[in-house]
């Protein structure tokens, strides 16, 4: 065998190990009640990587989160740009199009609740540590561009751009989302119905209009 050949077999059993930590790590995450040094000691033994091996894939316990956090935003803005692709607004005679494309974007479930969970024990693990705020959200701001991207097509799709700095109408949009999510959960709405919240039907499609204008 090659040292090329080598590497990459290296680096491909590396990349499977990885990814099989962080879907363990999105199991446990919602339920996890222990300290973030005892999830990555868990996670080791259930993936059967020594310590070493471990932080070859995760230098630090807080790199972990960071995995996770990323590949939930990775999800989130394909689910974005899954609902901007596949809108019509000829499909919606009658009904303004920021309130249909608002509940296309919540029928796409940009958030569940299991990464809703996930998102809101992370910040407590994150937080346990003494990790500032600007760490516990470093990965958002490292996928940034892919989500911009998702809704800026969106936006389009009913013949508007960006009025606010992007960057700001995509946090504000991703924020309110979250909380309002959150709260319907907690009230005991189901997430399957959360298209018809008065959030989507009212505040969302505000929001939109709010951080937008019509193309030129």
């Amino acid at each position: 065998m090659s040292t090329d050949e080598h590497t990459s077999r290296v680096n491909a059993s590396r990349r499977q190990s990885r990814a099989r930590v962080i879907t363990m790590a999105r199991i446990l995450l919602p339920t996890w009640d222990g300290s973030l040094p005892a999830l990555t000691a868990e996670l080791r033994r259930e993936a059967g990587l020594t310590d070493g091996a471990f932080r070859t894939l995760f230098p630090g316990d807080r790199d972990l989160l960071h995995a996770v956090d990323h590949e939930l935003l990775e999800e989130c803005a394909q689910r974005v740009r899954s609902a901007a692709e596949s809108f019509d607004p000829q499909a919606h005679p009658g009904e303004a199009p920021e309130v249909a494309i608002s509940a296309a974007l919540a029928q796409a479930r940009p958030l569940d609740w299991s990464s809703l969970t996930i998102r809101l024990r992370e910040r407590q693990l994150a937080a346990s540590t003494g990790a500032r705020s600007e760490d516990v959200i470093e990965s958002e701001r490292a996928f940034l561009p892919a989500l911009l991207e998702a809704f800026e097509l969106l936006l389009s799709r009913i013949g508007r751009r960006f009025e606010w700095q992007p960057a700001l109408g995509v946090r504000v949009v991703i924020l309110t989302y979250e909380r309002s999510f959150e709260s319907w959960i907690a009230s005991g709405g189901n997430e399957k119905s959360f298209p018809e919240s008065s959030y989507v039907r009212h505040t969302l499609p505000a929001l939109l209009l709010g951080v937008s204008r019509p193309q030129d």
